[in-house]
């Protein structure tokens, strides 16, 4: 009896329907299987009596020759005839409608899947963070160790950083001399030509054909057996290359936005490697595992508390309220739980900005509203009022969505109208700050006085979900955008960890730090974000430096369009860093 070869989630026997195998840009990583024709109908027996998960089976084509099997997908119910689960980049997404008790079972199917897929390969993992014109691209390279021993060694040494002869070498901070558009990118060149292993090193295999791009090779001296430290990445197909030169490794995340970004017509020459080194697929997997565990609406407690009661409850704590506060909450919160439906749509900053003003026309709960996005003003026609808002619509152009406000009170007279003016105030004068992160779970976290309180959306209602925040006393990630000798030396490599996950949202990377624990370091932020990160730290246990101090109470807004570096994390990391730059001022 023949066989044939089947997609399993779980290695056996949930087996699972996928569409459009052909395609080529997918990321999510799940098991081949041999079954003869009699097993097969079997599992198809066992699946169709499961009225839980009714998941379709397709026959499968063999895989191309060594590369691993990586693909998206979507689990899909016949009842409903639209996806349930759909993994993007590694990230479950799950339909709004469908938000049901299972999918959480079926996100840890995925990941453990993929986890037993990479304890089976035996790779080794790299990633690079490459810098073009101030923005960075991170990606992921697979070394196949098993054709190319001695070249991926070779590699990965050069990615942490290594000491022959007495001189360190490392990928790191340099430059890609040779950039050849629609051909190849050559990095790694030293002031004299050096490996590992002495000079140079022999080849060892030509298994890895050059016919895509992404694919890493090692560049000789024109001659078989010239390998060194440079390689170069493959920008489209380069048949040339077979049998000539050693392919090593292959990228596997994160190409495509760097391809897009070299095919832009005015595009700097100078790419730097700012970061590089081992990455280790297995840890990032189980940290996902963890994150959606403990981030999913499941864990809400029981009969949590809506955002608009918790609200209501603190109010009746002060006999004197008014309750103007408490209805301005309620309406920025109600914003953002709009913008939660759009935030990931390619024009969500115009409507978000668009929404703000519409909806302030009608309530006027403030007496201005400043939008961080577009520097736009807002005022009341009312000027009884005493409230100033500055709002941030949406924080992030990448798979990190936040948006964000921070509260004060006018401190001039009533008769005296408002202007941007009124907003040069301290940290001492906030009275109120949130910010809310955009995704499968959508979770918002919301400070006045001394407390810090944190919803998540669910059933179109923000639930409380913990109160009295505390930032975990390990470090799980850093995160920057800061070139410093003293930070990558002192800092960077004294951590507990390796794990860089950089994003430009930074609310995405406060509810990291808050949430997971970790270290992070931005060049230069607004004003109005560096009060509202330094303040969610003040009120967690942890610690942030920013515009000179480290003291909440003593951050000070004297421009409005104000930039300032912004560090946030735990109190030993942070001090260190603030003593050091306050030094040499």
């Amino acid at each position: 009896m023949s066989k044939i070869k089947v997609l399993s989630v779980t290695g056996n026997p949930d087996l699972i329907h996928f569409r459009t195998l052909q395609k080529t840009e997918r990321k999510k990583t799940y098991e081949i299987q041999e079954m003869h024709e009699s097993e097969y109908d079997h599992e198809i027996k066992i699946l169709k009596r499961d009225a839980s998960l009714r998941m379709q089976l397709k026959r499968l084509q063999p895989l191309s020759n060594q590369e691993h099997f990586t693909i998206d997908d979507s689990f899909t119910s016949k009842t409903v005839k639209r996806p349930l689960l759909l993994i993007q980049n590694g990230t479950p997404i799950v339909h709004s409608s469908r938000r049901t008790k299972f999918t959480q079972s079926l996100i840890n199917q995925a990941y453990e899947s993929q986890l037993s897929f990479f304890n089976s390969r035996k790779n080794t993992y790299v990633q690079m963070i490459l810098q073009i014109d101030e923005q960075l691209y991170p990606i992921i390279i697979e070394l196949y160790t098993e054709y190319a021993p001695k070249a991926c060694d070779n590699f990965v040494k050069f990615c942490e950083g290594v000491t022959i002869d007495g001189n360190y070498y490392t990928y790191k901070n340099t430059k890609f001399q040779k950039f050849k558009p629609n051909g190849f990118l050559q990095g790694g060149q030293f002031a004299k030509k050096v490996s590992i292993y002495g000079d140079y090193f022999e080849d060892e295999s030509y298994a890895l054909q050059h016919d895509c791009e992404g694919i890493i090779g090692q560049v000789n001296d024109g001659f078989q057996h010239t390998n060194h430290s440079q390689f170069y990445i493959t920008l489209a197909p380069m048949s040339y290359f077979n049998f000539k030169r050693v392919a090593f490794g292959k990228v596997i995340r994160g190409m495509k936005q760097f391809q897009k970004m070299l095919k832009k017509e005015f595009i700097s020459p100078n790419i730097i490697i700012q970061e590089c080194g081992r990455y280790d697929q297995q840890a990032q997997i189980r940290m996902k595992l963890e994150k959606f565990s403990e981030d999913f609406a499941g864990v809400l407690p029981e009969n949590a508390e809506s955002f608009n009661k918790f609200i209501d409850a603190e109010q009746e704590k002060h006999t004197d309220a008014q309750g103007d506060f408490t209805q301005l909450m309620k309406f920025l919160v109600e914003q953002m739980k709009l913008i939660s439906k759009f935030a990931y749509s390619l024009t969500a900053i115009k409507k978000a900005i668009l929404q703000l003003n519409e909806q302030f026309k009608k309530n006027q709960l403030c007496l201005m509203l400043y939008i961080l996005d577009n520097q736009q003003v807002l005022l009341s026609d009312n000027q009884q009022g005493k409230y100033l808002v500055v709002f941030r619509a949406i924080d992030g152009t990448d798979s990190c969505r936040a948006s964000a406000f921070i509260v004060f009170k006018k401190q001039t007279t009533m008769f005296k109208n408002v202007n941007l003016n009124d907003l040069k105030q301290s940290g001492e004068q906030v009275i109120g700050i949130c910010y809310c992160i955009y995704g499968t779970t959508t979770q918002l976290v919301f400070g006045t006085g001394y407390n810090l309180s944190m919803f998540t959306l669910q059933n179109n209602e923000f639930k409380l979900q913990q109160q009295e925040l505390q930032i975990p006393k390990i470090e799980t990630f850093y995160c920057t955008d800061i070139k410093d000798d003293f930070l990558q030396y002192k800092i960077i490599s004294s951590l507990p960890t390796k794990n860089m996950r950089y994003t430009n949202s930074i609310f995405t990377t406060l509810h990291r730090v808050v949430r997971l624990g970790g270290l992070a370091m931005y060049k230069d932020v607004t004003i109005f974000e560096a009060l509202i990160c330094a303040f969610i730290l003040a009120r967690s246990w942890g610690w942030s430096f920013c515009a000179g101090t480290t003291t909440f109470n003593q951050i000070k807004v004297k421009n409005v369009n104000q930039l300032t570096y912004l560090y946030l994390g735990q109190q030993k990391w942070v001090q260190k860093i603030e003593n050091h730059f306050l030094s040499i001022v």
